[in-house]
């Protein structure tokens, strides 16, 4: 996913109307990066209980 938002952005950004779209893009790489190597806790458990 983060390497479509990158190949994503090169073709918006020759546009000047594309420039803020290709800066969305760049922006979202991070965010569909985050979830890996992250552990999911389920809510019902106290904080920190393992």
């Amino acid at each position: 996913m983060a390497l479509m938002h990158l190949v994503t952005s090169i073709p918006l950004f020759v546009s000047i109307i594309g420039i803020p779209f290709g800066w969305a893009n760049l922006k979202l790489i991070p965010v569909s990066l985050t979830p890996l190597g992250r552990e999911i806790v389920p809510t019902d458990e106290p904080w920190g209980g393992r």
